[in-house]
């Protein structure tokens, strides 16, 4: 019988090498992706702000590929640069015959940058430690921006306070590590650390108001949890008790009902994103734009009808169609269940991950934005796709093999 290959990396197993520059570079690589103002989108103008997460964003790549370049590389798929060149270049193509190449061009190369990063930071280290550090570093910045954010929570939601972020946004960055979380925990690696860590986590996601990510978490979580082989017993029994006295608890204060009733008017309410959604189905004023669509930088759509005359396009989706046209629109959504495909043959250790964190980033796609821009969805995304990989499959059985950590089944 012929032994399975294994991959050549440069080092012992079960070494880390350079520990600290790499959860450095996954820092500077979601710095450089969150939102640092609120309200604010890029038109094609540069200022301090826009400079400074340029310098980030670079700063990051640069490491990632200095980790890459100084050791032998982990075997990785090449597919998904593919799949992404092409929604990017559909995008450029749309914003050059929109007269807005430049915003539209930059807002490009920024989720190139970004993207390049993830590709070699996989490349430099095993892939379940580069998934660990990104969540680490989403976890990181989500502390910071609800610690600084809690002063100025006037309006029933919490924001982030440094950096300056929405409400959604920071649901976003407290949810990637609850998945991570969650996962260890299905997985039989229950800790009080990730007890207190997730009990944090969750309650920055509560205070947020953002249902689509509570919900898409749920469900995700949900999907990890009927992939246990062995659930243990005490497991089962302790999400059932604490699922039982959580539902009474938030049931007898009013509190769910309040979150799920969560007030709002104009463009805030779902009945609002229902009209800019019908408005990007007759945005584009020429074929050429229907097609490749008007540049990545538009993130605002008239509408008419309305007290209001614009809103935000509040879905991947819509987004796409505007941004991309209909080529990138239909592309994205052949990737998406290409990844679902290449999640669900990954070993059992990561497929349970790569699934959980699919369906949490897909799901909230439907009524955020952010899956194939320039934020963290795309960093997990496009890692979650370049793992999935058929290429990339064999290297993640030989990092179990060669003894990467993974939670115990």
């Amino acid at each position: 019988m012929t032994a399975a290959p294994v991959v050549a990396t440069g080092r012992p197993a079960g070494r880390r090498s350079s520990p600290w520059v790499l959860q450095l570079a996954t820092l500077l690589m979601v710095l450089g992706a969150v939102d640092w103002r609120r309200g604010a989108y890029f038109a094609g103008s540069v200022d301090p702000v826009v400079l400074s997460k340029a310098l980030v964003a670079g700063l990051g790549l640069l490491l990632a590929f200095g980790l890459a370049s100084a050791r032998r590389s982990h075997r990785l798929g090449t597919l998904s640069v593919w799949w992404l060149a092409i929604v990017l270049g559909s995008s450029v193509w749309g914003a050059l015959t929109a007269g807005k190449l430049l915003g539209g061009g930059v807002m490009a190369v920024r989720v190139a940058v970004l993207g390049a990063t993830v590709f070699f930071l996989l490349r430099a280290a095993p892939s379940l430690e580069v998934l660990r550090r990104t969540a680490w570093a989403c976890g990181a910045i989500a502390v910071l921006a609800s610690l600084t954010g809690l002063p100025e929570m006037t309006d029933g939601r919490l924001a982030g306070g440094l950096p300056a972020m929405d409400p959604n946004a920071l649901a976003l960055l407290a949810g990637i590590p609850l998945v991570l979380l969650a996962w260890r925990t299905v997985l039989g690696e229950a800790s009080w650390a990730i007890a207190v860590g997730g009990c944090y986590f969750l309650a920055v996601l509560w205070l947020t108001g953002s249902r689509t990510a509570l919900l898409m978490l749920l469900v995700g979580v949900a999907a990890m949890a009927v992939q246990v082989r062995r659930p243990r017993v005490g497991l089962v029994v302790g999400a059932l008790v604490l699922g039982a006295l959580g539902t009474i608890g938030a049931v007898a204060t009013g509190v769910l009902s309040g979150f799920a009733e969560r007030g709002g008017d104009g463009t805030s309410t779902l009945g609002s994103r229902f009209i800019a959604w019908r408005a990007a189905l007759t945005w584009a004023d020429s074929t050429w734009q229907t097609v490749f669509g008007g540049g990545l930088n538009i993130k605002i759509i008239p509408v008419t009808g309305q007290y209001w005359k614009t809103q935000p396009l509040d879905s991947s989706w819509a987004s796409l169609l505007v941004q991309t046209g209909v080529l990138g629109l239909l592309v994205a959504a052949g990737w998406v269940c290409w990844v679902a495909r290449g999640a669900l043959r990954a070993p059992y250790p990561h497929r349970v991950l790569f699934v959980g964190l699919w369906v949490f980033l897909v799901g909230r796609s439907l009524l955020e934005s952010g899956l194939f821009d320039a934020s963290p969805a795309f960093l997990v995304f496009l890692s979650v796709s370049l793992l999935a990989e058929g290429a990339s499959r064999q290297r993640l059985r030989d990092e179990l093999a060669d003894g990467s950590p993974a939670p115990q089944r």
